[in-house]
């Protein structure tokens, strides 16, 4: 080829791909230029060997001109496509990219730099190369193309879109039931769709062309069935539509379903619920969550040491606590039962079988009525790793409080630390581990000041539940209740579940509630008035603090604490309140602090808006929040574009009085008239809706203007719920303590007015409390709940302990009040440490350290214990706990074996109480043997009373009626009267009679038993005395008293 020769170009064949390999005949020829002559056309008839292409026929070199985006293009080794070759292929594409192949596609930039632009529109030239191939000549055949797998459900049916977005969201969160939401319903899916359907009493259905079943709640109902759920132990997610209408309709992705995010995670101990919610769990406790950590226990006798936190995130209270155990977990057992907690964090396989035993056993107790969730975590951090890590997080969250913080935390125990960056770890994932980012409110379960009531005790006493329906009614707590506010109640209940034993401090709350009830001051009737109808303030601040707060409730709470602050004037000192207790004075002082912070937030807001939810326009100053005003101004523009459009439409269609019409929730429409037959524009067609007698039309100005409204409007939005947020956390966040402190202050002062109502009651009385702790007198003492749950009067009784008597031991008839009787000595005590009012005519006692009982006979199968094992076991702590100011109850002890084994029992036990331990015990038995045995060996100390019967005989047929007399009398009761009691209980009187006959022989043998045992020691004292008469030993000074003793 010379110089002068035209330049050789590449062919418009070698941008496309080929069709399928031709037979080595084929006419086709790739000659000629592409851009100056289509290719030659095979010959109907002739000898195809005539045409032969100018590229080899071989599968290697046809491979050389097949088009390829990822490789360089050549007709031969030594061709290659110079910058003049390039300028007209550049052209071309230019040429077709901008020509009408691709008017529906959205406008691509080509550069008039061929040369420079062949890089940028290399993809748009591929689509356009298969827009060709799809256009191909007659008698081609298309290029297979590989389709798709189709996703099929369980049914063998395709999968939706939606199907598919809502399986890939399970994957994404496994052990989570997903309630998805779809327009105005939320619908469960698959296995989701079953538990809803036990759980909620639902139908679950399988929609025709649908591949999973499925079952729907409308979107109000919502947090009415999570409740539910989340009460029986699920977690649940929350999956909303994150992508608008609007924002759809204005992108590319309109075909497709809406975008679906995982927005919330909740489970029963993680749940906020709204702050003027109905209450449905107890009044008294709100949710919570434990997390334990095990470890190995150093003290001597005792298993294991276990630290735990415990977290209340609906109201933020956050206890924590480290002990030693011993193999039984009765210091878990009773942590757990105080607590109530619906959710347990513990690691899997990092519990010892005692402890997994004791757990399983609380959470299928019958008094657990909600069910006890457990999450488990795979490893628990070393004590370096977790105390870094929740350094961290208290410093990412303290502030300039952060170093206040962290030496509080360098303070915790090892496992209390573990358990912390465990909790701190697992809550995080529901966006509410800020309520741990205040150690200042953080407790100890067991501090020096107060009693710690065990499980057992608070379960025989029915102090926060009764023991036949398990709910508050007929319990001590209920009977103390008389609070106004939730908090108050949940302050309420810990001070029943933990008397004081500070004499100093139970002193400040006697003299409070004295003054209560005696004083007149216009400032308690003012903080009485105060306390009513205030919202549940505790869950208002951990909703602000969680960032749940919705407008309406944060103008709630602003208003609530603006009262506060303003009820009171300005106070400097506690002595400048007036009042005479020192408890009351201090309550009042925190309050007035809050009016002027309160003040300057609820200046910040405008209520009317708030209360309506707007977030957008209820700041008092709209320059606050710029990004807010500039899109509120842009959809103002808009609005205002829009009616000057309505001008321009008036004069076109020649209607100067045509205004805007609204249809359906369609905006800005224009309504003509079928009958006018008036033209309307190209433009404005289709219709938006038509009538028989009307049709509505917009134009396309207005459509252009209403999406760009729906842009800024969702903009708007999104960045009011920012503005929101931030005010939440900057300025209302910033006065969480004083706003903590002062809920905890108004919690005490309902407390104390609870407590002056009770002291109200008929015959109730102030307690005195003595500088020693040996003395506990009742006078006419009564049982506070039989008392308030019977119509007829209760029998009191009067019962008094000193140094030289502190144990009592109780005989009588079966049914004959016996029960009754220690409980109410053990209540009126427990009464009066919580500081209130007790159900006597006097009561005088020094402080107790605990109160101990061991009552009632019931088996744990599932932690593989006996009646008689649970019997021995709890004793055995009662052993071990009590000191010798304790206040021991001991009921039947004995009865789970054989009678001697029994007796022998009771009296072991008692002789240490009574002799090692020291403390004031009261020890029903129904072995009279046992009580005089004791009362001998211990004249000084041991007393014996019983229960007060009369008793007649019938001469007819011997039938014993036995008339109750419910008062305590000094002396032993030679009878229990058990076939009397169980003649009440309607037993046959032919297996009665039996049994009396049968209950005298018994009597006669055992009697005729202990006379020849009796007489078996004389001889063998007699014996004794005489091989040892020669010695004059003590020995036989010894054997000589222990005969006079049996003679007597």
């Amino acid at each position: 080829m010379n110089s002068s020769s035209p330049a050789r170009q590449a062919k418009i064949s070698t941008f496309f791909s080929p069709g399928p390999p031709k037979r080595s005949a084929s006419g086709i020829t790739q000659n000629g230029d592409a851009s100056s002559e289509p290719p030659l056309k095979k010959h109907k008839s002739g000898d195809s060997k005539s045409l032969q292409p100018v590229a080899s026929s071989s599968q290697g070199r046809a491979e050389q001109w097949r088009f390829s985006s990822e490789k360089e293009i050549s007709a031969d080794p030594d061709f290659s496509l110079s910058s003049s070759n390039t300028r007209p292929r550049g052209a071309f594409k230019a040429k077709l990219l901008s020509g009408k192949f691709i008017s529906k596609a959205p406008p691509a930039s080509v550069s008039a730099d061929a040369k420079s632009s062949n890089s940028d529109s290399d993809a748009a030239f591929e689509e356009l190369s298969e827009f060709f191939s799809a256009k191909s000549g007659k008698g081609q055949k298309k290029k297979a193309t590989r389709q798709p797998v189709e996703e099929l459900g369980a049914n063998g049916k395709p999968l939706t879109p939606l199907e598919k977005q809502v399986i890939r969201l399970k994957k994404d969160n496994p052990g989570v039931l997903l309630m998805v939401e779809v327009g105005y319903k939320y619908i469960f899916f698959e296995d989701d769709a079953k538990v809803a359907a036990k759980e909620l009493g639902m139908v679950c259905f399988l929609p025709e062309q649908r591949a999973l079943l499925v079952a729907s709640i409308p979107t109000p109902r919502r947090d009415i069935h999570l409740k539910k759920l989340l009460s029986q132990g699920y977690k649940v997610g929350i999956v909303q539509q994150v992508e608008t209408a609007a924002l759809k309709k204005a992108g590319d992705n309109r075909n497709t379903p809406f975008e679906r995010k995982l927005v919330h995670l909740f489970t029963a101990a993680t749940y906020v619920d709204d702050l003027n919610s109905v209450e449905d769990e107890d009044k008294f406790a709100a949710p919570r969550l434990i997390c334990i950590i095990e470890g190995k226990s150093t003290a001597p006798g005792l298993d294991v040491c276990i630290g735990m936190v415990l977290v209340s995130a609906s109201v933020g209270d956050v206890v924590w606590d480290v002990f030693d155990d011993s193999v039984m977990r009765v210091e878990l057992e009773t942590r757990l039962v105080h607590s109530k907690p619906t959710e347990l964090l513990i690691q899997r396989n990092g519990l010892s079988k005692s402890t997994d035993k004791m757990l399983k056993h609380f959470a299928d107790a019958p008094s657990t009525s909600a069910k006890i969730r457990t999450e488990y975590f795979d490893n628990a951090l070393p004590f370096s790793e977790a105390f870094d890590f929740v350094s961290q997080f208290f410093s990412d969250s303290g502030g300039p409080q952060s170093d206040q913080l962290l030496a509080t935390i360098t303070d915790f125990p090892k496992p209390v630390v573990i358990a912390l960056a465990c909790t701190i770890r697992y809550l995080s994932a529901f966006d509410i581990a800020a309520t741990l980012s205040q150690t200042s409110f953080f407790t100890k379960f067991t501090t020096k000041s107060h009693m710690l009531l065990t499980g057992n005790t608070l379960a025989n006493l029915e102090i926060l539940q009764n023991s036949s329906d398990y709910t508050s009614r007929g319990s001590l707590i209920w009977i103390l209740d008389k609070t106004t506010t939730p908090f108050g109640a949940r302050m309420l209940r810990n001070w029943v579940g933990n008397p004081l034993v500070d004499k100093s401090a139970l002193q400040l709350r006697i003299e409070a509630v004295e003054e209560i009830i005696e004083s007149s001051s216009d400032i308690l009737v003012t903080l009485r008035q105060l306390l009513k109808r205030l919202p549940d303030l505790a869950k208002g601040l951990c909703r602000i603090q969680y960032k749940q707060c919705t407008p309406q409730e944060l103008g709630i709470l602003l208003s609530a604490f603006y009262k506060i602050g303003n009820a009171f004037a300005a106070i400097k000192t506690p002595a400048d309140v007036g009042l005479k207790s020192q408890l009351l004075n201090e309550i009042i002082l925190a309050l007035p602090p809050l009016k002027n912070p309160m003040s300057q937030l609820l200046d910040a807001i405008n209520l009317k808006q708030a209360a309506e939810g707007r977030k957008d326009c209820m700041w008092r100053d709209s320059s606050k929040y710029p990004l807010v005003e500039d899109n509120i101004l842009a959809i103002q523009a808009i609005e205002v574009e829009i009616n000057q459009e309505l001008i321009s439409i008036r004069k076109t269609l020649r209607m100067p009085s045509l205004k805007w019409s609204t249809c359906a929730g369609e905006e800005y429409l224009i309504e003509v008239k079928k009958s006018d037959k008036r033209p309307i524009p190209d433009a404005y067609h289709p219709a938006v809706s038509k009538t028989k007698y009307f049709e509505r039309y917009r134009s396309p100005v207005v459509t252009e203007k209403l999406r760009e409204r729906a842009l800024y409007t969702e903009s708007l939005q999104i960045e009011a719920k920012k503005a929101f947020l931030d005010f939440l956390g900057s300025e209302v966040g910033a006065h969480y303590a004083i706003l903590r402190d002062a809920v905890n202050k108004l919690a005490i002062a309902d407390c104390l007015l609870s407590l002056a109502l009770v002291a109200l009651r008929d015959n109730y009385v102030k307690p005195e409390f003595t500088d020693g702790s040996d003395t506990l007198e009742i006078v006419d003492g009564r049982h506070p709940m039989v008392e308030a749950l019977r119509s007829d009067p209760f029998v009191p009784n009067s019962l008094s302990f000193s140094n030289d008597s502190k144990s009592k031991v109780i005989t009588g008839p079966n049914m004959g009040g016996k029960s009754s009787c220690v409980r109410m000595v053990a209540l009126i005590s427990i009464m009066a440490q919580i500081g209130s009012y007790v159900p006597a005519k006097s009561v005088k006692l020094g402080m107790l350290d605990s109160v101990l009982t061991r009552m009632g006979a019931y088996d744990e199968i599932a932690r593989g214990r006996s009646t008689f094992m649970v019997e021995m076991t709890e004793t055995s702590e009662i052993l071990r706990g009590a000191t010798s100011n304790s206040l021991v109850i001991l009921d039947e002890l004995g009865r789970g074996t054989s009678t001697f084994d029994g007796m022998a029992i009771a009296y072991a036990v008692l002789n240490q109480l009574v002799a090692s331990t020291q403390c004031k015990t009261l020890f029903i038995t129904h072995y009279p043997l046992v009580a005089s045995e004791l009362e001998k060996k211990f004249p000084d100390r041991v007393q014996n009373i019983h229960v007060g019967y009369h008793s007649e005989t019938s001469g007819v047929n011997g039938r014993r009626d036995v008339t109750f007399l419910y008062r305590l009398t000094s002396g032993i009761a030679p009878d229990s009267f058990g076939v009397e009691c169980a003649r009440l209980a309607g037993l046959p009187e032919s297996i009665l009679s039996n049994a009396t006959k049968h209950s005298s022989t018994m009597e006669l043998t055992v009697a005729a038993r202990a006379k020849r045992n009796m007489s078996l020691r004389r001889l063998e004292l007699l014996k004794n005395l005489l091989q040892e008469a020669s010695s004059h030993n003590e020995a036989v000074e010894e054997n000589i008293g222990r005969l006079r003793s049996l003679i007597n």
